[in-house]
Parts: C-alpha cells; structure tokens; sequence
C-alpha cells in the first residue's frame, strides 16, 4: 500500500490507475462498506423507495390524464405539480444531506486505508456524522444553485462536474463552508473534460453492476420489501464509486495544494509534538 500511496500523490494518475486503486481500497474496505450499508442505507433505502413510489404514482396520473385527453381544473393542476416538485426535492435532500454521511464514511476508511492509518466503520461514520452541519449548510447553497442551473439544463450539468468533489473538500480537505464548492471547481476547473469522462466512466460501471444486481429482483417488481433491499444493495456499487472519487480528490488536491491540507487533526498533533521535541 506504501508504494500506491507515493504514486498517489507524486503525479497525476490516470483513469484506470484510479479504477486500479480504487477496487483494491474497495475490497480492502468491504467490512467498512457493509457496515455503513446495513447502518445508513438500509434506512434510506426505505426512505427513497417511498418517496420514489409517490413520484412514479404521479408521473402515471400524469400520463393517464394525457392518454385520455382528461381536463384537470387549474387547482388540480398546480397541486399536481406541487406535489411532484415536493416529491422530486425530498428525493435530492435525502442525496444531498442523509447520502453524504455514507460518502463522507466511506471516503474517509479509503483515505486511511491508503495512508496505512487504522481503519474503523464506526469511527469513520462517526466522523462522518459529525460533519453533518458542514454539509447541510452547504448542501442548501448546493441544491438552491443547482436546481436553478437545471432549468437551463447546460449550465445544470456543467454546476454538477465542477462541484463533484465538495463533499470530499469537507471530508478530506478539511473545509468547513461554502468554499467547500468554490474548492471543487478550482480542483476541477482546468480538468473539466476530463473529470467529466471520469464521471461517465464511474456512472457506466455503476450502470452494469447495479443492472446485473437487477436480474435478481426482477422477478417481484412491485414488492416494496425487494425494492428496499436492492437499493440498499446498490450502496455496495456506491462504496466503489466514492472510494475512486477520493483518490481523484486526493490526486488532485496533493498535486496542486500539497499534502498540508490532507492530514488529519491526529498528524497534525503527532508533528507539533515532534517539533516540540
């Protein structure tokens, strides 16, 4: 692992160095990534199969209102939309605020597991708890800009590359604000071709794991108890997913910033008290 970590911050690695790297954190930390599966996305898990139950509900009344050329009264309209817009923000809440302490956990045992540090499921969702003001406060600035952005659907997508790494600024990088987001898109901003493929490169592996996982559950499509258990299931393909993003953080934070901003409140203390002596 010593020999990855020096090639991790000596030089800029390229994509499937990072796949490379990042399945080998992901089997190293599998007892991490299990863990914070059970613990945290199990309940949210239930919580999204709800809330996506309500969403697919409207979209079919919807399309039967469209299908049989059905009139609905202004008043029904804009409750309809009320509801679907309510719908559609709870779903990216949950993302944006509950998700995070599964990214946030899972970044951190990968951080430490390429550094040689001990590594803990409960010290690092913990951790990742403990953060969670930091990343409610800017997740709200987050999903107020973005959803502004969506409506000119460009400018959507370019917000969601340039800010892909904030949650790894607050978790490793030790931002504690909104700089959070400006951090992301100086680390992206001169790479932002390339953190894209990155992200559809992530988003394909992510796609052909979770739809083999599919198969299984295809049999009872309907049954919530199943929908649960998949989504939850899908969080171990998430785990591998936030272990590559937190070595493309920490490639590209080492190579443009140094270490300084990478070590731990632990190192830090450990190096004062060297110095002292």
């Amino acid at each position: 692992m010593e020999e990855i970590k020096r090639l991790v911050y000596s030089r800029e690695l390229r994509w499937n160095e990072i796949m490379a790297i990042a399945m080998r954190l992901f089997k190293e930390n599998i007892k991490v990534i299990i863990a914070g599966m059970i613990v945290i996305g199990l309940p949210l898990s239930i919580l999204l199969t709800l809330i996506q139950g309500r969403v697919l509900s409207l979209m079919e009344l919807a399309e039967q209102v469209s299908e049989r050329n059905m009139v609905l009264s202004p008043q029904e309209s804009v409750t309809l939309m009320q509801q679907m817009m309510t719908n559609n923000i709870l779903l990216m809440a949950v993302t944006v605020f509950l998700e995070a302490i599964f990214t946030i956990g899972v970044a951190k045992a990968a951080k430490w597991r390429l550094e040689g540090r001990r590594v803990s499921a409960s010290k690092a969702f913990v951790e990742a708890m403990s953060l969670e003001p930091v990343v409610v406060k800017v997740g709200i600035v987050y999903m107020i800009l973005f959803l502004l952005g969506t409506f000119l659907v460009i400018p959507g997508i370019y917000l969601g590359v340039v800010w892909c790494l904030y949650l790894y600024c607050i978790a490793l990088g030790g931002r504690r604000s909104v700089d959070a987001l400006g951090h992301s898109r100086v680390l992206v901003r001169s790479r932002w071709w390339r953190t894209f493929g990155f992200l559809i490169i992530l988003a394909a592996i992510s796609y052909c794991w979770n739809s083999i996982l599919s198969l299984i559950f295809m049999l009872f499509p309907d049954h919530f108890a199943l929908n649960c258990v998949y989504t939850c299931i899908t969080y171990l393909t998430h785990g591998f997913t936030v272990s590559a993003t937190a070595i493309l953080f920490l490639n590209r934070e080492s190579g443009l910033f140094g270490m300084a901003s990478l070590q731990e409140p632990e190192e830090v203390q450990e190096t004062e008290e060297e110095k002292a002596e």
